[in-house]
């Protein structure tokens, strides 16, 4: 879908700011161009669509060389997201997000459509609501979200964003990086994305092109970023911990127990022993009639008389997993945890899994072998 083949730019004043890049990004593909400020990423993006010319080598967009094409032309196949935004602030939300449909001379009934349907996607709801705001009506990440819709709202194939989540606060930021991986998903477009923080880089790529004074250093599936960096210089960006952000790549999904075995709140405290004692666990989930997860019943609190039922001496849970859980999320909940487990729930809570520390750490391990294996240590 974009091709760049021995990209230069030099700047007046003869500061070379990309020197000879030649990268390919497939059609559907997310991919990042990582790297320090100042590293020429921006620049890169921003000749894509020339929005900055090109000093020497070749760029085609879907097989079209763009120096034969008008910039309008281009520019209106491509949606272009920025971090301030770029909102014009005297329009309102619907007028914003219709810009480039209306100066491709879409129908009022296909705009307003159009308008109301990425609305949708993006979570601004009730659309009613957001059609007449104005951008000085909305919160950082309601303006972010309506940014993005813009970029969408001719339906371009194409979506250059340069670190359009940069500006807003962690939280909203992180929603942000969900909602759109949701929306990739579902619409699959082709986007190159710039951003300076691994993190963000890992979560969100396919492929991650990774950056340094101007030159391409490596171009990589995340994966084989974290597990074989290129040179010294890759391996200290992706840093020192690149085993425990590699758990970013496997979600609870592949590693939990499926069908955990648990007991119920109305079972007798002396049948939660027999179970602890056959399976050798300190605490057991308790789930109801239902199938819902309410809570632990630990060894300590099973003796009693046969009255007394397993629903009496729960132990709240504190946190609770999602089978779509990235596992470095899934660690950071279980050291909260006071059993040490994760109790992975469906989206009515009902209990699909259990992920523990054991298994947590077997995939560590894998992580850790495959990454030794790539740098070709014994």
């Amino acid at each position: 879908m974009i091709e760049l083949r021995d990209v230069t730019k030099v700047f007046p004043g003869g500061t070379q700011a990309v020197d000879g890049i030649t990268l390919v990004v497939h059609e559907g593909e997310f991919c990042v161009l990582l790297g320090p400020s100042g590293c020429g990423k921006t620049t890169t993006l921003k000749m894509i669509n020339r929005l900055v010319p090109l000093t020497s080598g070749t760029i085609t967009v879907g097989g079209r060389d763009i120096q034969k094409l008008r910039a309008t032309e281009l520019r209106r196949r491509i949606g272009y997201a920025i971090q301030e935004i770029g909102l014009f602030p005297h329009m309102t939300v619907a007028q914003n997000i219709a810009t480039v449909p209306r100066l491709l001379g879409w129908r009022k009934a296909k705009r307003r459509a159009r308008v109301r349907e990425l609305l949708g996607l993006l979570g601004l709801t009730p659309v009613d609501e957001f059609l007449r705001r104005y951008p000085a009506e909305l919160s950082g990440g309601q303006r972010q979200r309506v940014g993005v819709a813009r970029a969408l709202g001719a339906d371009p194939a194409i979506l250059l964003m340069d670190e359009p989540f940069g500006a807003i606060d962690p939280i909203t930021r992180e929603r942000l990086q969900d909602e759109f991986l949701r929306i990739q998903r579902e619409i699959r477009k082709t986007v190159v994305f710039v951003t300076h923080d691994i993190h963000e880089a890992i979560k969100l790529g396919d492929k991650i092109a990774l950056m340094k004074e101007g030159r391409l250093i490596q171009h990589a599936t995340p994966s084989q970023l974290l597990a074989q960096p290129a040179d010294d210089f890759v391996r200290g960006f992706v840093g020192t911990d690149r085993t425990l952000k590699a758990l970013r790549l496997t979600s609870v999904r592949e590693i939990m127990d499926s069908g955990p075995l648990s007991v119920r709140d109305d079972d007798s405290l002396a049948a939660a022993r027999r179970a602890m004692d056959r399976l050798e666990r300190s605490f057991l989930p308790v789930v109801g009639e239902d199938g819902l997860f309410l809570g632990w019943v630990g060894r300590n609190s099973v003796l009693g008389p046969p009255s007394v039922c397993v629903g009496d001496r729960i132990t709240p849970y504190a946190v609770l997993g999602s089978p779509d859980m990235p596992l470095n999320e899934a660690l950071a909940l279980m050291l909260e945890s006071a059993t040490g487990n994760l109790p992975v729930t469906d989206e009515d809570r009902r209990l699909v899994g259990l992920v523990s520390f054991d298994r947590l750490f077997e995939s560590l391990r894998q992580i850790y072998v495959e990454r030794e294996a790539g740098e070709g240590s014994p």
